[in-house]
């Protein structure tokens, strides 16, 4: 079974087919495929609420399209089908750590069930093991289990049912199951807390707590993944330290000419004395972060003084502003070498529109403090959008990026940003955070608004935000089951977690940037801003940080891999680029005036840019994420 083969059949439903015969219009065509197989034993909890073993056959086939296929009876539909969506997931792990292009293969997943519960995502794990191991040809140990969910940067995320699955592992004679990090502690539905390490010493096996599909591989095939420590500062070559630069420089200029670096205001002052202090260190990115937040603040302020006419008067004027950005990045073509920065300018965008939206219903119900703050907002989010352009407009080269490829890995990240999403609400429901679900409000919004713009084409904003909601439960899920003591989250396990996905982001990016010859400035930005994060954290002990730095480094892990798995399939790797001196952009003010107004120090240029690649665009997940008092 582990030996590939070319036979020709024709794939039947039992999905043991050594080769796919496809049909044309009127005729059978003949093409040979090569497959190999492997069955594992997934662990899973019955009805009863008693442990379980089910068969899975997984089967790798190349040539394929990067297609995973399901067959079992029934059909997995709890959970909202998540088997499904993370069976994708898995083949799309397995392959970028084989350093295979995804759309190399198409995988076949055959389910033995004997239980009706083999909907939810806990084998996912053990499958993108059993992937990796086909498409390297590896032989998997058969004294090791394990259950867990694959999320997207590989790290493997909590699953229930703990105790009784382990039970299931002793009967059935294995001597090692792996676990998620973070559950050995495991506390039960009636409050009983039980150590499953030393639970699993009682039935006579080891129970290994793993943070990552890289450990699991090793538990079962000895081939060490472990991730190499690289500094994040390995990753700022020249181009991004110029860019990001030319975004500061353009930051300061306008506070200078807003008025703002005068600022007398502790909310406006203080970010900008930060801002100035990491400029003068070279981290330009979190300078220009914390300067664009010292803008908003101080437009806000300013804005308080306006009258309801002068409000609308800038509400047209930013809408008008907003119209021309969407208008010129619908012109540029998406490369390999732009994508990232077409997909933060179309991030901004969506932002900025979304903001404005909310303006204009605040000014109609006369809640004139929402409208200002919302103005504001808009007002430094679209004051960044011309020189973001104009970094667009340096890059040169790349190869193409097609549409169907683009709309193909962006579909499978918004399945999963689909199911994932219901998954962790089902998982909040269950152990009952109001708070939490008040943050899974604003993910669904973001997926809903994925899908919308999925299905009008715009695929560079539709996978932004798929990958950022799928960030985003992924942060939420180690939220959730961050272990507590006496009522206060465990630093030890959110220091531990934040610190593997911080490696994790930064050899991700590392990765794209030197084995596939990516500029991932996205990625990079997430782990310069998830720094300065983690540093306030060391400093102020404030675990809301350390939850904020989680966030971002989960943000560079999704992004960086993604746009991997986006170059590797369309095999675009190392494809050159250059980047030449950035111009910045300058539009008219004649179309944007305001009527009616005189605004002391409201410069209408389009001077600055809100460095926020991820500062702003995730500000509202890192703040949702804070009011979750993970501290209480």
């Amino acid at each position: 079974m582990r030996r590939w083969a070319g036979i020709i059949v024709i794939l039947t439903l039992s999905l043991t087919v050594a080769v796919l015969t496809a049909t044309l219009a009127t005729e059978w065509q003949q093409v040979i495929v090569y497959t190999r197989s492997t069955t594992i034993h997934a662990l899973a909890v019955s009805s009863n609420n008693t442990g379980t073993v089910i068969n899975i056959t997984v089967t790798a086939m190349t040539p394929g399209s990067g297609y995973v296929y399901v067959a079992s009876s029934p059909l997995p539909t709890a959970e909202s089908g998540t088997f499904i969506s993370s069976s994708q997931i898995a083949a799309l792990v397995a392959t970028y750590l084989a350093n295979q292009p995804f759309n190399k293969y198409n995988f076949l997943i055959n389910v033995e069930p004997t239980t009706l519960e083999i909907g939810g995502p806990s084998a996912s794990g053990y499958m993108t093991v059993a992937m990796w191991a086909l498409i390297t040809n590896h032989t998997l140990n058969p004294d090791v289990v394990m259950t867990g969910m694959i999320l997207p940067d590989g790290s493997i995320g909590p699953v229930g049912g703990l105790p009784a699955k382990i039970e299931a592992a002793a009967q059935e004679g294995y001597e090692v199951v792996l676990i998620p990090y973070g559950q050995q502690e495991y506390q039960t539905s009636t409050g009983q807390v039980i150590n499953l390490v030393s639970y699993g010493r009682s039935l006579g096996v080891d129970v290994i707590p793993i943070m990552s599909v890289r450990q699991a591989i090793y538990y079962f095939t000895g081939v060490n993944l472990t991730i190499p420590s690289i500094s994040s500062e390995e990753l700022k070559n020249t181009a991004y330290v110029n860019i990001t630069k030319f975004l500061w420089m353009r930051i300061y200029d306008r506070l200078i000419k807003s008025g703002a670096i005068n600022s007398t205001d502790p909310n406006v002052s203080k970010y900008v004395k930060q801002a100035i202090n990491y400029a003068n260190q070279g981290m330009y990115y979190t300078a220009a972060s914390l300067g664009f937040q010292g803008l908003i603040n101080y437009y806000q302020d300013e804005m308080q003084n306006y009258t309801t006419s002068q409000l609308y008067g800038l509400l047209n004027q930013l809408n008008n502003e907003l119209n021309y950005y969407s208008n010129a990045v619908s012109h540029y073509n998406v490369t390999t070498a732009n994508i990232d920065i077409i997909i933060g300018i179309y991030d901004r965008i969506e932002d900025a529109q979304q903001s404005l939206t909310a303006a204009s219903q605040d000014l109609t119900t006369n809640d004139i403090a929402d409208a200002i703050s919302n103005l504001a907002y808009a007002k430094a989010r679209i004051e960044t959008l011309g020189d973001w352009l104009a970094v667009l407009n340096a890059i040169n080269g790349g190869a193409p990026i097609s549409t169907n490829y683009l709309e193909e890995l962006t579909s499978m990240y918004l399945v999963y940003a689909q199911s994932i999403t219901e998954y962790t609400i089902s998982l909040s429901n269950a152990i009952g955070l109001p708070n939490a679900m008040q943050e899974m409000n604003s993910i669904t919004q973001e997926v809903q608004n994925a899908q919308n713009n999925y299905q009008n084409g715009l695929y560079p904003l539709a996978l932004a935000q798929s990958l950022d909601a799928i960030s985003s439960n992924d942060a939420m899920l180690h939220l959730l089951f961050t272990p507590t003591i006496n009522g206060q989250a465990s630093a030890g396990y959110l220091i531990n977690i934040t610190e593997y996905v911080r490696k994790l982001a930064v050899f991700n990016t590392y990765e794209a940037e030197n084995r596939c010859g990516l500029f991932p400035m996205l990625a990079i930005s997430y782990i310069d801003f998830g720094n300065y994060y983690l540093n306030d954290y060391n400093s102020t002990g404030d675990i809301n940080d350390l939850a904020a730095a989680l966030q971002l480094y989960e943000l560079a892990a999704s992004y960086s891999q993604a746009l991997y798995e986006l170059a590797a399939s369309t095999n675009s790797c190392g494809t050159p680029f250059t980047i030449t001196n950035i111009q910045p952009i300058n539009v008219s003010n004649a179309s944007f005036n305001i009527q009616n107004t005189s605004l002391t120090g409201y410069n209408m240029a389009f001077l600055v840019v809100g460095i926020a690649l991820v500062a702003l665009a995730v500000g509202v997940a890192i703040f949702s994420l804070k009011s979750l008092k993970i501290n209480e």
